[in-house]
């Protein structure tokens, strides 16, 4: 058929004719048909048993099931009639007709050819017709690289597990050998460390460096125990986490050789400065060593004042290079612990060590790492149960000038208070569990609330053992089916913006029509996800681990479990492109402007917030019936 200029465009810019080379392109032009389908030609279309390909160019039509349950609502750029297509079956759907327009179609034989010659033509139809629409965005992300550079670039190396790098397992000692042993042994294995045991407890670090200065230099007897020379109580990372979180605890304590343990504390290795300087490609290290190498805090916040323009740098520096735009709240979350960290170090090199055992607690977006320029502070501090009034005050001004540091660094105080420098969110683990049982009791309203941020929680500084025992406590207390029906309630309260049929909903005001994607999707999601999370008792933050500790639940499908992800992952995605590229237009946080979505982003958003619906249905139904 004919087309103008712009038609034609507008057809090559739509999924999935973006991926056909320019021959098959030009093969789907001379091709198409159009027409304008109104309620009458509708029906000449029902009578002639055509099977078509549809392509909506104008008006609106709503798909009908045999049994007159309407599905959804179709628009501009939707596609409808390929199952029909791809499954050989009679075509038991109809069209409804809302407003007249015009329709671009494809004969069976013509889409059938169009797939032979495009793998990623037809390979968008399969996964749209098995409903996982929401995987288009992996493999149209505009920071993905060509399809033969993809297994070589699809991760940075920022976010590489640990475990993928580690050069040998671990090299043990135990406590009781000499240090003789120790350098035959050192030697014998050609490292530079070992870890130092008591049975299969780690005690402590022992390095060629401690050799020279502790033992050398020293003229200790080479009889000396391991267990005297070694540094005890080290820095311990575990295996799942990423080298930024290695480089961020080196960095932060100028540490060269770092213990890596299994999730049980068993120690499976050692990652070295060497190891990190093998993999750094990117920008992230930069910045983190002027964070780390900041002498005081006049210093810290001037260097923080750069954040903003490195992010956008970083992003920009991404495309091409990773797929993962979500890496960056992963980023930005760790240059928050980066931050964290060097306040509390400042402050105790000022007011002396802490006078009782205690952990800083990161929650919401810090403590599940998805943080965007925009986030709010959300910390708390776990004090040693026995804690004195005096020493409360140490506390009390550790937690007013962390917080204070953080604002001044660029990371504003809570609108809900929820920070270490409120005393509701500074106790001992026997308040915690009395506040959070009473919490539990009352399970509505706002006490509902600030349960749920509390388990949300992740370690920052301070006795990783003491926040371990009490996060355990926390979510065994929250496995109360009364409790998860009263959360499973409150999700049902909080609206999805899709409307009958599948169709978005927008607000309207002075700023224009948005979508909060933040309130009325990734928020939900993340309620969900935690619902499950404490029925499971996982104490995992990060949102991909838990989805992936949830594999084995029973609570959920794997298909489910998919769907949460792919929806989480593409309004994270989508809400931090959006941040990034409207800096400067007044509209509020976290919305997006649906008009300037792609029909791509627009039929994956629908796909979103259908999975979100649908999950709030089902939690409704496994945990809203306790009595």
């Amino acid at each position: 058929m004919n087309m103008n200029s712009a038609d034609a465009s507008l057809l090559r810019e739509t999924p999935p004719f973006d991926v056909l080379n320019d021959l098959d392109f030009a093969f789907a032009l001379e091709n198409m048909a159009a027409m304008y389908l109104s309620t009458e030609s509708r029906e000449e279309i029902i009578r002639s048993g055509s099977v078509l390909l549809y392509l909506v160019r104008s008006g609106t039509y709503d798909l009908v099931s045999q049994d007159n349950r309407r599905l959804e609502r179709l628009e501009q750029g939707d596609l409808f009639g390929f199952p029909s297509l791809l499954s050989g079956r009679a075509v038991t759907n109809r069209i409804d007709v809302v407003a007249d327009g015009i329709v671009w179609t494809w004969t069976a034989d013509v889409f059938h050819k169009l797939r032979q010659r495009s793998p990623a033509f037809e390979r968008y139809f399969l996964d749209a017709h098995s409903r996982r629409l929401l995987r288009e965005h992996y493999v149209t992300h505009p920071a993905l690289p060509t399809e033969g550079g993809l297994a070589e670039h699809a991760t940075d190396w920022t976010i590489k597990p640990i475990s993928d790098v580690l050069q040998r397992s671990a090299v043990c000692i135990q406590a009781a050998a000499t240090v003789r042993e120790a350098a035959e042994l050192m030697s014998q294995q050609q490292v530079s460390s070992l870890l130092v045991l008591k049975n299969k407890t780690l005690l402590g670090i022992v390095t060629d460096r401690d050799m020279r200065e502790r033992v050398v230099a020293q003229g200790l007897h080479y009889a000396t125990a391991v267990a005297d020379i070694m540094t005890q109580m080290p820095h311990v990372i575990d295996c799942k986490e990423s080298l930024f979180d290695a480089l961020t605890l080196m960095g932060q304590w100028n540490i060269h050789h770092l213990p890596v343990v299994d999730e049980n504390d068993q120690p499976v290795g050692v990652i070295t400065v060497n190891d990190l300087m093998q993999q750094q490609r990117s920008e992230p290290v930069v910045l983190l060593r002027a964070l780390f190498k900041a002498s005081d805090l006049d210093v810290l916040i001037t260097e923080a004042a750069q954040i903003p323009e490195y992010l956008q740098s970083f992003l920009r520096s991404l495309v091409g290079r990773v797929r993962d735009i979500t890496i960056l709240g992963r980023l930005i979350s760790s240059l928050t612990d980066a931050i964290t960290r060097k306040l509390i170090a400042f402050y105790e090199q000022a007011h002396g060590a802490a006078p009782v055992s205690y952990a800083w607690l990161a929650f919401e977006s810090q403590a599940r790492q998805d943080q965007t320029p925009d986030s709010e502070q959300a910390n708390g501090l776990l004090l040693a149960n026995g804690i004195t009034s005096s020493e409360r005050q140490w506390f009390a001004g550790l937690a007013e000038y962390v917080c204070e540091g953080l604002a001044a660094c660029g990371i504003p105080f809570s609108s809900h208070q929820l920070m270490a420098v409120n005393p509701q969110w500074r106790m001992t683990p026997l308040e915690w569990r009395n506040h959070y049982q009473q919490w539990l009791r009352v399970n509505n309203g706002e006490t509902l609330l600030l349960s749920m941020y509390a388990a949300d929680s992740r370690f920052i500084a301070g006795n990783k053992y003491l926040y371990r025992q009490h996060r355990q406590e926390l979510v065994r207390h929250a496995q109360n089916p009364h409790y998860l029906s009263a959360i499973a309630r409150y999700i049902n309260t909080l609206t999805v913006p899709i409307g009958l049929f599948y169709r978005i909903r927008s607000s309207a005001d002075k700023h224009g029509d948005y979508l909060d994607i933040k309130k009325h999707g990734i928020a939900i999601l993340n309620q969900l996800i935690r619902l499950y999370s404490l029925a499971e008792g996982l104490t995992v933050a990060p949102i991909p681990e838990r989805l992936s500790s949830l594999q084995q639940s029973e609570l959920l499908t794997p298909e489910e479990i998919e769907n949460l992800h792919e929806a989480w992952y593409f309004l994270t995605d989508l809400r931090l492109q959006s941040q990034f590229s409207q800096r400067t237009v007044d509209m509020p946080t976290h919305t997006i402007d649906p008009t300037r979505l792609t029909t791509m982003q627009r039929r994956q958003l629908k796909a979103a917030f259908r999975v979100i619906k649908e999950a709030k249905q089902g939690v409704l139904y496994k945990f809203g019936r306790v009595l």
